[in-house]
């Protein structure tokens, strides 16, 4: 073959993997990703999913039952040939005795941060976080999840909250 034959044939095996790799993402969801990743510890695998939530800019917030049974949850960003995982929780006890359990993190370089936490109490109207209202989520389980999204620098990783029956 000549070498113009072979340079075309390389190109082509080049666009043809990265036209396989773009549809592959466009059909696994956010939380089809972050369920067949493996090996990352028992706190990080997810094993059930409990909800997902589109907040911008190509980011999904996902809520999941880990390996070791409890609340955790993730924010992913969609990339082009690939899902990104900007920050993982770590997981909040369902077995546990509170009736409202919280947990904050901040992601994207200190950028943005996640106030969540599983609800027990079914008499819970409203969370109330730092004087905002959280969203409150019903599962198909006996608890419902809330959670916060903010960009604003926070000054604390403990913000105050009230619970609102």
């Amino acid at each position: 073959m000549k070498k113009k034959e072979i340079f075309a044939i390389i190109i082509l095996a080049i666009l043809l993997c990265t036209v396989i790799l773009v549809l592959k993402n466009e059909r696994q969801s956010p939380y089809d990703f972050l369920k067949y990743r493996k090996n990352y510890g028992k706190s990080q695998n997810a094993t059930e999913f409990i909800y997902q939530a589109d907040i911008g800019n190509k980011q999904h917030l996902i809520f999941y039952i880990n390996e070791n049974g409890n609340l955790a949850s993730a924010i992913i960003k969609k990339g082009i040939f690939n899902y990104n995982i900007l920050n993982i929780s770590s997981e909040i006890l369902l077995n546990g005795s509170d009736p409202y359990n919280f947990h904050f993190s901040s992601y994207n370089k200190g950028q943005n941060w996640i106030y969540w936490g599983s609800i027990q109490d079914k008499n819970v109207k409203k969370v109330l976080i730092d004087e905002a209202e959280a969203k409150l989520v019903d599962t198909n389980y006996d608890f419902r999840i809330c959670y916060l999204l903010g960009t604003r620098e926070v000054k604390s990783s403990l913000p105050n909250y009230k619970i609102i029956y």
